[in-house]
């Protein structure tokens, strides 16, 4: 197996993740050659698709090609559960669901499932957002005892692996019914014990949920001063509220500052979705850099038609972290654009996020934790 993905061994080897430089870009293409070529002939529906898109293994020649590589719509993954491996060798598969019922499956076999990890832990290490003090966490997602197989809860928790915790409180668990319970007055006492610390405070999960949690605060005018350099807040899931109202960054980034005492510039999003699996993750000026894991094209609504920097479209992803599943290539339905040269100073291109299409398939667990919302009166 090593020796079949040599190039994919390589490529999460690197250190420097979110640069780029002729050498990476090699390493990739290969890895990417490596990884295409074992899901065309381990998975008989992505070889058919393939196929008839006249696109085989020595199709994949050099760079240029790469966004050639046939696609898989997001939503199929929602009505088919496709395979690279043999059923014994998946160890961990993961679910997002809409409103709607319907249920995308990602699978990882242990090589792949560790993969993820990597991704993670190193586009952290470079953003320099690991440290050893010990933090306190206040997690507004699931418990793990009620997050079940849903995909965003894990990744949630993933994100409390980067400072060792003192404690960890999560914000939707259940009640004394045993049913989903989210109460901003309970996050608020949390938040006063924390304080009591003096150490470092970790926000990671949902939005909307710190959000009327903000609210809150604000209404009984409590303010904390976790200003602490280790502090940090990490959201990852759509930026609407109750009513699926948008949430305005800028007024929540200043209730952060007015009410947690934590600075903007210690906020982090997280983009990302389970049929694809690479996190991006915002810099200091809130922009989505791309990770050596993967390539990002833009291609336009209707003709998908390739973009370039600058233009609005749907956002079309290639990775070959994963093994287990042919999700080299996806095509979301979410909109954006590509842009390069960031104010950070990392040369990695970035995305800015403009919109999306299948809101609610896209939310997955945001949307079904947020119906706590909508019965629970502030």
């Amino acid at each position: 197996m090593k020796n079949k993905f040599k190039y994919l061994s390589m490529l999460f080897n690197e250190k420097n993740v979110l640069e780029k430089d002729t050498k990476i870009e090699e390493i990739f293409f290969f890895a990417l050659k490596e990884v295409f070529t074992h899901h065309y002939n381990n998975c008989i529906v992505y070889r058919k698709l393939c196929n008839q898109e006249n696109f085989y293994p020595d199709s994949l020649n050099n760079p240029e090609d790469i966004s050639k590589i046939p696609w898989i719509m997001v939503n199929v993954f929602k009505k088919y559960h496709l395979t690279s491996v043999p059923d014994d060798k998946i160890v961990k598969t993961f679910t997002s669901s809409g409103t709607t019922g319907e249920k995308s499956h990602i699978s990882w076999d242990k090589e792949s499932f560790e993969r993820q990890k990597t991704m993670r832990n190193k586009i952290m290490e470079n953003y320099g957002l690991i440290t050893s003090t010990k933090v306190n966490y206040l997690c507004f997602t699931y418990s793990p005892d009620i997050a079940g197989d849903r995909g965003a809860p894990y990744a949630h928790t993933m994100y409390t692996n980067f400072a060792p915790a003192n404690r960890k409180f999560f914000a939707i668990h259940s009640d004394w019914e045993g049913k989903e319970f989210f109460d901003p007055a309970e996050c608020t006492e949390i938040l006063k014990e924390f304080s009591k610390t003096n150490l470092p405070l970790r926000i990671i999960g949902f939005p909307a949920f710190a959000w009327k949690t903000l609210q809150y605060l604000d209404q009984k005018n409590i303010k904390f001063n976790f200003s602490n350099k280790d502090s940090l807040i990490i959201f990852a899931g759509g930026w609407k509220a109750m009513a699926d109202e948008e949430i305005p960054k800028s007024k929540f980034y200043n209730y952060v500052e007015k009410y947690l005492g934590i600075s903007r510039t210690q906020i982090r999003d997280v983009y990302g979705f389970v049929e694809h699996g690479v996190p991006y993750i915002t810099c200091e000026f809130g922009n989505f850099h791309v990770p050596i894991y993967s390539k990002v094209f833009v291609r336009k609504p209707g003709s998908l038609k390739l973009l370039t920097y600058g233009e609005k479209g749907m956002l079309h992803m290639i990775s070959p972290y994963n093994i287990a599943q042919p999700n080299i290539s996806v095509l979301s339905t979410d909109y954006g654009i590509i842009e390069k040269n960031c104010k950070c100073g990392r040369n990695s291109d970035y995305i800015i996020l403009v919109g999306r299409a299948g809101i609610k398939k896209h939310q997955g667990c945001a949307i079904t934790a947020a119906e706590l919302l909508k019965v629970k009166k502030i």
